[in-house]
């Protein structure tokens, strides 16, 4: 018994000792090429898009002051033409932050930003993001997190872009790693089996989101959830209802960002409430049930 209780506290131990470097990794990262001077201090090479080209859509809410995040890497990449940020009728104050440091690291107008009359709510505000893109493939990007440029060159390494397929992260760095899933194409039978074996518990992926898509089909496929104004666990929504539409998910190789987690990070603070939306929906999966309207009366 004695011996096993050290096993757990050793382990208890390392797992601080990591989280706690993976952390730091990330502060230092913050501190350098992802603060405001460095993200304007950074000078893309030109990349072989062999002809194509993406927008990254952010949604954005209350962040302007932080915006450098997001825009980190791929403000001089000629493979993104565009760059929109809609903003959910953030704070004034949140607002005028928001245009005033864009302007100070798009000086060239890259950027497009639209802002919302009155607060739609996060699943609202990320469908009209989407929804007002030029472009037909995009990256719905989080206003608080960064993509790495490997992200970009995994995405321009894809032949043909399937439309049926939401292309996603392998590390959500430092805190979710979803590499033992690359290359797999989740579709909704494959995530009832990693849900029955705990493997989508411990990875969230279907949590995670900053994902790439066909901006048609996810508007086609994800617009009945026009009618959630919010929903503590959105992203885990749509992904339920995109793969029970018979589309799949692709884990890309070497495709990282950073992904933070802070308060700030939510439309709305609900931590306890959202665990227990990601719960309801993976007993769906576990139970092999696939989307009804009912999903659309979930916590709020």
């Amino acid at each position: 018994m004695a011996h096993a209780e050290n096993e757990k506290t050793q382990f208890i131990l390392i797992k601080k000792l990591s989280d706690f470097f993976w952390q730091s990794i990330a502060w230092l990262y913050d501190r350098t090429w992802g603060s405001f001077s460095g993200v304007a201090r950074q000078r893309s090479r030109a990349r072989d898009g062999q002809g194509r080209t993406i927008s990254v859509v952010i949604a954005h809410y209350n962040r302007g002051d932080l915006i450098h995040r997001p825009l980190g890497n791929i403000l001089a990449d000629p493979r993104v033409d565009e760059i929109l940020i809609v903003d959910d009728a953030s704070e004034p104050a949140q607002y005028e932050a928001l245009c005033r440091n864009v302007k100070k690291l798009d000086p060239q107008g890259k950027v497009r930003i639209y802002r919302q009359e009155k607060n739609l709510g996060v699943v609202r505000n990320k469908l009209d993001a989407v929804r007002r893109a030029k472009g037909k493939w995009v990256i719905l990007l989080d206003s608080d997190n960064t993509i790495f440029r490997n992200y970009l060159d995994a995405v321009f390494a894809i032949p043909n872009w399937d439309p049926k397929v939401k292309y996603c992260p392998s590390w959500a760095f430092p805190y979710f790693s979803f590499r033992r899933l690359v290359g797999e194409h989740l579709d909704f039978n494959r995530a009832t089996e990693l849900c029955r074996d705990r493997t989508l518990r411990r990875i969230y992926i279907i949590n995670d989101g900053n994902y790439f898509f066909n901006r048609q089909e996810y508007l086609d496929q994800l617009g009945i959830l026009e009618n959630l104004q919010n929903d503590v666990a959105d992203v885990m929504v749509a992904n339920y209802l995109w793969l029970s539409r018979g589309n799949s998910l692709k884990v890309l190789r070497k495709a990282y960002y950073m992904h933070r987690i802070d308060a700030s990070s939510f439309w709305m603070r609900t931590q306890v409430e959202s665990r227990k939306r990601v719960m309801e929906l993976f007993g769906r999966f576990e139970r092999n049930e696939r989307w009804d309207d009912s999903v659309l009366n979930g916590i709020e």
